[in-house]
């Protein structure tokens, strides 16, 4: 995938130079055109502008000459004065000073503007005067046109000069172009270099990191099994040396009773540990399919207190109070894993509380899910450890000496979301903590 990305980015910088240099083309050709264009155009400016004055004045001697109507006479008359006007003003007035007949110009158009047919000034008069401005324009514009021509000349190798310097300024960008593409390229591989280096270096310790997690959680594991078997088999043995210590006399019923009560509490807690074993083994290892079926949430967890109420021997049944639901709490989830759940967050919820504190279960719906919050009274947490809580064999402050295995929470919370929901862990308002299960809620229901 490495290599096909980096011959991906060269392929793409390669496409680009080559825009770059197709541009930098266009532009040498537009410089090219735009001197053509330049070469052509620099004749028709004062030359016409020059020609179009003398064409008026004699438009204007005509009709004198074939005494035209007033009217006539006086719109050829004002346009001649606007093309004299014309070339008094901005680059004309700066070009026929250059060439030395703008003050010869000025005094023709004073003297005009005097004869004005619209003032009453004498037709003749103004006759002569129009038949002189005409030659007088003949003669100056070969003098114009002489200087106009000059003036190009100077112009265009000016633009000559411009032109190679053009060339020269983009044949330079495409050298530095090129120059700085090949260190683009190799500062490219080097840095794919580093990166694929890096990469081995970041793989190579997160792989040293997983096995010294791995080895972390085995040798947690082998901790948890010596101290956690040990205790429920202590038991169990001390429950059979009483029975079998005893002198006197046959074994009251009361006592066996009693001991067998202890050992049965004691091989619960050994299978449920094994249980919780083998299932996280199974999570790990993705072979654990739920089968998702519509199921009463309220009911499960009747059934679930049921249970851990029949193999206790010395807990009280009115511990666990269930808020009774009249709306329906049918969610979308697995019996078995669901009641896995609940019996963790539940042994959990009695086993962090004093003996004479209760512990309240609710199910009711939310908007998109089914909820059962279970609340204890016990002494809570802090923020810091309920971060940790669903860490893998983490126990908070304080409750190392009780029994369980630190993965009771992590399962509820792994099983939970194979089911599409979750489990949270929060304060509870008064003290203790508040565990919740999230499961879809089921549609059709």
């Amino acid at each position: 995938m490495t290599g096909t990305g980096g011959r991906a980015r060269y392929l793409w910088l390669g496409g680009l130079v080559a825009i770059c240099l197709g541009l930098l083309a266009l532009a040498a050709w537009q410089l090219v055109v735009l001197e053509r264009q330049m070469r052509i155009a620099a004749t028709e400016n004062m030359i016409w502008v020059f020609g179009q004055t003398q064409i008026e004045a004699l438009n204007l001697a005509l009709a004198l000459s074939d005494e035209a109507a007033p009217q006539q006479i006086q719109t050829r008359f004002d346009i001649l004065v606007s093309r004299l006007t014309l070339l008094e003003e901005g680059p004309q007035r700066r070009f026929l000073e250059n060439a030395g007949v703008s003050e010869t110009l000025a005094r023709w158009r004073s003297g005009l503007l005097a004869l004005d047919p619209a003032q009453g000034a004498d037709p003749a008069a103004l006759r002569a005067h129009v038949t002189a401005l005409v030659a007088a324009l003949r003669t100056k514009a070969s003098l114009v046109m002489s200087h106009e021509w000059q003036s190009q000349a100077t112009r265009l190798d000016s633009l000559k000069h411009l032109h190679l310097l053009a060339l020269m300024s983009v044949l330079g960008a495409a050298v530095a172009g090129l120059g700085l593409v090949a260190i683009l390229i190799d500062r490219e591989r080097r840095l794919m270099s580093g990166q694929l280096d890096h990469l081995r270096a970041e793989k190579l310790a997160s792989d040293l990191e997983r096995e010294r997690e791995t080895s972390e959680n085995h040798r947690r594991f082998a901790d948890l099994i010596a101290h956690q078997f040990r205790t429920p088999l202590a038991v169990i043995d001390s429950a059979m040396h009483r029975l079998t210590r005893r002198s006197g006399g046959p074994v009251p019923p009361e006592l066996i009773s009693e001991k067998a009560a202890v050992s049965r509490e004691a091989v619960a807690r050994l299978v449920k540990l094994t249980d919780t074993a083998l299932m996280m083994s199974r999570l790990e290892r993705d072979a654990v399919l739920p089968s998702l079926r519509a199921h009463d949430l309220n009911d499960l967890v009747s059934s679930v207190i049921d249970d851990l109420m029949a193999t206790a021997w010395d807990r009280d049944p009115a511990r666990i109070r269930q808020s009774v639901q009249t709306e329906p709490t049918v969610a979308l989830c697995d019996p078995m894993l669901t009641a896995e759940i609940l019996s963790n967050l539940l042994r959990n919820a009695l086993l962090y509380s004093p003996p004479d504190c209760r512990v309240d279960v609710s199910v009711f719906q939310s908007r998109d899910c089914i909820v059962c919050r279970i609340e204890d009274r016990g002494r809570g947490m802090s923020p810091e450890e309920i971060e940790r809580a669903f860490d893998r064999f983490y126990r908070g402050s304080g409750h190392e000496t009780l029994p369980g295995s630190g993965l009771g929470l992590t399962l509820a919370r792994d099983l939970a979301r194979i089911q599409g929901g979750d489990v949270t862990l929060t304060q509870r308002d008064g003290g203790g903590l508040t565990a919740a299960l999230y499961l879809p809620k089921d549609d059709v229901a």
